[in-house]
């Protein structure tokens, strides 16, 4: 029951996802996985403070609960509050399964923005070794590899993905390619056709870090 709930609210049909939530946990109180498929519900349409209080309500009656916890450590990341989120997400990445792998990669991308790139690369190569198929978590680590220079590992880690025609992935080889002295035209071009919007704002992205790194270099002469 909990995956049809889940790709019914995919399919944008939230209020009655939520009411079948509420429903399942009404039905079966003792079972912590209804508590966390609501809460991540909440979660997505942004009603942080429900989301908390049923959160807080499920941790009470299942205090070690690996999927209630992770809920939480989203919540706390998408407020901002990256050392909470980490918090809640190093009791999981060590989980079996997918679940596992999540709270590596969410680990990774707290890590990035509280500004610790070599522990966020740590976690973000630990969750692409364990599901190298995922475009996220290959994208984090080749941006990141990028960030420090790390050019030909970035190249090693996205070029299994090239056939897949992901615009963001594309787009980070390309670079990767022209900041190595090579020509990366041919996948920027395909990248830009596929999101130009996309592309704009990851160029934008890109030039932020370049003029970082130039200031550095300038810094150091």
């Amino acid at each position: 029951m909990t995956n049809d709930l889940v790709k019914q609210f995919q399919r944008g049909d939230h209020d009655e996802a939520i009411h079948r939530a509420v429903q399942a946990i009404d039905d079966h109180p003792h079972d912590p996985k209804n508590y966390a498929t609501l809460a991540m519900m909440l979660i997505s349409i942004s009603a942080d403070d429900e989301a908390r209080e049923l959160l807080v309500q499920a941790l009470g009656l299942f205090p070690n609960d690996p999927e209630l916890l992770y809920d939480f450590g989203v919540l706390a990341y998408t407020q901002g509050n990256d050392q909470l989120a980490l918090s809640y997400f190093q009791q999981v990445t060590g989980a079996k399964g997918t679940l596992g792998e999540d709270a590596q990669y969410m680990t990774a991308l707290a890590y990035q923005r509280a500004g610790q790139p070599a522990k966020a690369l740590a976690f973000a190569l630990t969750a692409h070794e364990a599901a190298p198929h995922k475009v996220d978590a290959a994208l984090l680590c080749a941006q990141l590899m990028l960030a420090v220079g790390a050019f030909t590992q970035a190249d090693e880690v996205l070029a299994p993905l090239l056939a897949r025609k992901n615009a963001r992935v594309l787009f980070t080889y390309g670079m990767s390619q022209a900041a190595q002295g090579m020509d990366g035209s041919q996948w920027l071009d395909e990248a830009k056709q596929l999101d130009p919007a996309g592309y704009d704002q990851d160029a934008g992205h890109v030039r932020d870090i370049a003029g970082f790194l130039k200031a550095q270099g300038d810094s150091d002469d």
